[in-house]
């Protein structure tokens, strides 16, 4: 046998008790190509394609024949030993003889050998894992954040669909703009690269929006819309795939599909805002998925999509709103609002709702105006007086697209507060066909503009708070 036995010598007890101990105390047992060392070595060209092409079992070799190589520095006689017992697979009779001790010594030299082994492979771990880690976080751009509050649930439930290996491979985030769709993919991206789950993470950004200390949306614009021939460059580059003089962009799809298929990636795409957008790409992230993942930003619902997993963001709650303007204020030195009581952030709650970007645009406008006037700017019914860009930002697109009768359906809904109104209610304040507000409702729930809520037997559709304000600028400009 031209190659060591590493099946008996992984289901060492000894080899496994310490990695179940380095990898969270895990009671099964381990398997070595899992570890980050492992990728390591699969992206060395030299062994890339033999390694691929033996999978799992060849790459459990070539680890431990790492491991080996750095034990014959310290201790040839061990490595020697455990390359006749595990690799040329002689029996404790033979090798004990060999080496002219008794079977009792042999045992003992033996587990030695391993405990060593188990070491140098932990501590090649630790090294490979820390550079796994500082070279993925190099992808990622500056969190534009430095807490978010009211993402426990969420947090919990999109981890538990992205650490399933089974199932759920494209990952949709949508909700309304400014709710922290970006800023959620981006913290959960850094909370999977603390897990061994993804071989390699990419994050592709479609549309970049900025929100200055001084309260101020800076949208870059003239950016086309992101293409598959885009995606495809941006991952390549991102992986640091081949990309000869001369290479086509067909021969470039290919290397990015095979790195795919061949690793567990993560790849989140931020920012798909139109149509256009996610209709040409997702047919193609189908053939790219299993076992990599895809987690795609949107203000666009994928909800008529197969095999996409759909989670809406939602307003924040009162109390996570206060944190947040808190919080806001505190990281920018603002104390008097910091230490402003319920009050007053209660009054900011009601004119604009748990909207985290425009709770964040209200704290950098107080910095230059009193609370009063910068509630009265909000809720001014002309629309040239929207603060900083806010409303064009949030609304303007989607706005330009709706006919008479999605218009209509949505001022309907203005005075349905909290707990929404039904169908049926809707249908009679629109004076529209049930035909009409049932097209017109599922066209507006995609577009994110309104949110459902009430049980299987009874609906209720309800708006953003935001999104009151905005429409009833509009019925003022009207």
């Amino acid at each position: 046998m031209d190659s060591l036995d590493t099946l008996t010598l992984i289901n060492s007890d000894d080899v496994q008790e310490a990695l179940r101990l380095w990898h969270g105390g895990k009671p099964t047992r381990w398997p070595l190509h899992r570890l980050r060392l492992g990728f390591l070595l699969s992206n060395d060209e030299n062994s890339y394609d033999s390694l691929a092409e033996g999978g799992p079992a060849a790459k459990n070799r070539a680890i431990l024949n790492r491991g080996l190589e750095e034990l014959r520095l310290i201790s040839p006689e061990a490595e020697d030993l455990l390359r006749e017992r595990y690799e040329n697979r002689r029996d404790v009779v033979a090798v004990s003889n060999s080496l002219n001790i008794s079977e009792s010594s042999l045992y003992y030299r033996q587990k030695q050998a391993i405990t060593q082994l188990t070491d140098i492979l932990i501590k090649l771990e630790q090294y490979a894992n820390r550079d796994w880690q500082e070279r993925m976080m190099m992808r990622l751009g500056l969190p534009s954040y430095t807490e978010l509050v009211g993402i426990t649930t969420t947090k919990a439930n999109l981890l538990d669909v992205l650490l399933n290996e089974d199932d759920y491979f494209i990952i949709a985030v949508d909700g309304l703009g400014g709710l922290g769709k970006t800023a959620l993919a981006d913290h959960i991206m850094r909370e999977v690269i603390n897990t061994k789950r993804f071989d390699e993470i990419a994050w592709v950004t479609a549309k970049q929006t900025h929100l200055s200390t001084l309260g101020r949306l800076q949208v870059e614009s003239n950016r086309p819309a992101l293409t598959y021939p885009m995606l495809v460059d941006n991952l390549a580059t991102q992986f640091d795939l081949p990309q000869t003089k001369g290479m086509t962009q067909l021969q470039r799809q290919r290397y990015v599909k095979q790195f795919l298929t061949e690793r567990a990636c993560f790849i989140v795409i931020d920012n798909l805002e139109t149509v256009a957008d996610y209709r040409t790409l997702l047919p193609e992230l189908r053939r790219w998925q299993r076992p990599s993942k895809f987690l795609l930003t949107s203000r666009v619902r994928l909800l008529d999509e197969a095999e996409v997993f759909s989670l809406s963001l939602r307003e924040l709650e009162m109390d996570a709103a206060f944190q947040l303007i808190r919080a806001e204020a505190q990281r920018t030195g603002f104390q008097a609002l910091a230490d402003a009581g319920g009050e007053e952030l209660k009054q900011i709650y009601e004119l604009v709702g748990g909207n985290p970007l425009a709770l964040k645009l209200i704290v950098g406008q107080l910095r230059f105006r009193s609370l009063p006037r910068v509630l009265d700017r909000f809720a001014s019914k002309t629309i040239t007086n929207s603060p900083e860009g806010l409303f064009d930002y949030i609304y303007h697109d989607i706005w330009e697209t709706l006919g008479d009768e999605s218009k209509m359906t949505l001022l309907a809904l203005t005075q349905a507060g909290e707990t929404g109104f039904t169908f049926e209610h809707i249908v009679e304040l629109s004076e529209l066909s049930p035909e009409a507000v049932d097209h017109c409702l599922e066209k507006l729930i995609m577009l994110s503009l309104v949110d459902l809520s009430g049980s299987l037997i009874e609906r209720r559709y309800r708006l953003h708070r935001l999104t009151e304000v905005f429409l009833l600028r509009m019925l003022g400009e009207e």
